[in-house]
């Protein structure tokens, strides 16, 4: 699709030119969030009427409640700064792989930040392809912002200007989380799931403490490889210290693949043109035929709790959205179609003073017990495949806190006579 790939300067744009009422604008996400785009767009919303913007992972402090006046936001998940919509953010429950083809049915307004290319008439993704770059040929306009410490990534996937409608250029810095911390409940967990980690296999991870601390605990495996939507600021450590060489990967062999640098300067200094990463779309690192075909896959996703037959809630806590359904089940069934895969859900057994494992879920099925693999809490692993439903209770109750076996005991009992 070729489009103007005008230049233009940030102030002199008028959005209401731009923007239809009712359009849905799509913006990147966590680094790659076109954050001064976004802010001028918010700064006009009066002028525009009320349209509908979808966001990822809200990092930037452009989001408040005072935007909702003019702007109907939805994401598919309720983390970072979108927590302060509360209410007011419409969430999309449905799989990561999917967020592409449903959005792009819309023919939305697409807003990106890119990195400089090779030369004037080419842009770099950036720190991003995830879902953006499969909306690129359905979206109604792409409105891009160029920024100069935006890192250069994806060999051979650069953007030509003429498919960008309109460009500005940027000194602003990318959005960064912050440093990640964790404690001896992490740590205790993370040296569980290290010791089911083969050497050479590849790793898909999530953010979070749990994941960071898993990075730290795997400095004495070899040849480990990444496959993952995104990679955080520990990926850029291994690598470097030798450990991530993806050298034993049956695809993509030699390269690390992600959808998006979701890290601090840190992982965009490693990431800057560095043949040894590719960024590429959702319809690729979320595809189960290409999951499938990766040996000893190490799925390794998160949850808020889980109940005695493996069901996952990974969305709602104290009846507030703060999760996504995300790609865990379709990273889990890859897992588990892989030659050696270990699909795996971590948690802490407790949240404060409750616990995580239930006879219940409070929140919705994120992940179904069909795709229940191995679970993971500071008290041990439960290995549920092929078990049936009274195996898989006396599993999961293992790897409870023990100041709530009883409890959750008692919880299955009244069930039953209820």
């Amino acid at each position: 699709m070729i489009r103007l790939g005008r230049e233009a300067k940030l102030d002199a744009i008028d959005w209401a030119q731009l923007i239809r009422p009712g359009d849905l604008v799509v913006w990147g996400q966590a680094s790659a969030e076109p954050v001064m785009l976004a802010e001028s767009l918010l700064a006009q919303r009066g002028s525009i009427g009320g349209f509908q913007a979808f966001i990822g992972i809200g990092w930037s402090s452009n989001i408040s409640l005072a935007h909702v006046d003019h702007v109907a936001f939805s994401s598919y998940c309720g983390t970072g700064t979108n927590r302060h919509l509360g209410d007011h953010l419409d969430i999309l429950p449905i799989p990561y792989a999917a967020l592409a083809p449903t959005l792009g049915a819309r023919a939305p307004v697409l807003l990106l930040r890119l990195a400089p290319g090779r030369d004037a008439d080419h842009f770099g993704f950036g720190a991003a392809q995830d879902y953006v770059a499969d909306l690129m040929d359905q979206a109604r306009l792409v409105i891009a912002e160029v920024a100069d410490d935006a890192p250069c990534t994806g060999e051979g996937m650069e953007i030509s200007r003429e498919r960008i409608d309109i460009f500005v250029r940027t000194s602003r810095p990318n959005a960064s989380a912050g440093l990640t911390r964790f404690g001896e409940v992490e740590r205790a967990i993370a040296a569980r799931m290290a010791g089911l980690v083969e050497d050479g296999a590849t790793l898909q991870i999530g953010l979070g403490s749990i994941p960071a601390a898993l990075m730290r605990a795997l400095t004495n495996h070899r040849d480990l490889g990444i496959h993952s939507g995104l990679i955080g600021d520990e990926v850029a450590d291994l690598a470097e210290a030798g450990i991530i060489t993806n050298a034993r990967k049956t695809i993509d062999r030699g390269v690390s693949v992600a959808g998006l640098l979701a890290g601090g300067e840190r992982l965009m200094r490693w990431a800057n043109a560095n043949k040894a990463l590719r960024l590429r779309p959702a319809s690729y690192t979320h595809s189960h035929a290409t999951l499938a075909a990766i040996d000893r896959l190490a799925a390794i996703n998160s949850a808020i709790e889980v109940d005695l037959s493996g069901q996952v809630n990974a969305e709602v806590a104290d009846g507030r959205y703060v999760g996504a359904v995300g790609g865990a089940s379709t990273f889990l069934r890859g897992a588990a179609a892989s030659r050696g895969g270990l699909p795996i859900v971590v948690l802490p057994a407790t949240a404060g003073a409750r616990s995580r494992i239930v006879a219940r879920l409070s929140g919705p099925v994120s992940t179904a017990r069909a795709d229940a693999g191995i679970f993971v809490t500071e008290y041990g692993v439960a290995d549920l495949r092929g078990l049936g439903l009274r195996a898989r209770q006396q599993k999961m109750l293992d790897i409870a806190a023990p100041a709530h076996r009883a409890a959750i005991e008692a919880d299955i009992r009244s069930a039953e006579r209820s």
